[in-house]
């Protein structure tokens, strides 16, 4: 049985933290958030976070594919980035800090493609996730063209048109969906 102070570790102490960052936040999915919340209650300063996904999936008791996604969908928005397995690194613009000059110089030396404050930061997500989606379908045909798979190849979309590739039709299931106008 999980007692409240194992289910709730005392975080370390921070002093000091600018959250305008979340002004830029982008539209994630839901278990993104729950993530994020979690590991902003757990970072050491500096916004280091220490946990792996299965820990992650216990807490907030979810399976750990869904940790997985959440934590996907937060690399791209560039809010978390993954230093190593069980080690994440929280964005500067939204991570705690011991003093007000360690938070700022953590800031300033932040790569200008990662920063939120910008105007486009939702368009910036949004072709990530697309740049990932597209991944994984090349990743997936790659498997399918190899030996031993017997799947023809999709035929190349007409020039000017998007080629998308939605989840039932991966699945190679038909799936209704009224016309777009």
């Amino acid at each position: 049985m999980r007692t409240a102070a194992s289910a709730n570790p005392e975080p370390p102490e921070l002093t000091y933290g600018t959250f305008n960052g979340f002004a830029y936040m982008p539209a994630m999915p839901g278990i993104a958030y729950r993530v994020l919340f979690r590991l902003l209650g757990t970072q050491e300063p500096g916004g280091r976070c220490l946990v792996t996904e299965e820990e992650l999936a216990e807490a907030l008791e979810v399976h750990r594919s869904m940790v997985g996604r959440g934590l996907q969908a937060l690399i791209l928005a560039k809010l978390v980035f993954r230093q190593a397995k069980g080690i994440y690194l929280l964005n500067p613009m939204i991570s705690g800090a011991r003093s007000v000059t360690e938070h700022l110089e953590a800031i300033g030396t932040l790569d200008p493609a990662d920063r939120l404050d910008v105007d486009d930061y939702q368009e910036r997500y949004e072709a990530s996730v697309a740049q990932a989606e597209q991944e994984k379908k090349e990743k997936r045909l790659g498997r399918r063209s190899s030996p031993g798979c017997s799947k023809p190849a999709k035929a190349a979309a007409p020039e000017g048109t998007a080629d998308v590739l939605s989840l039932s039709t991966a699945r190679g299931r038909s799936r209704r969906r009224p016309p777009r106008s």
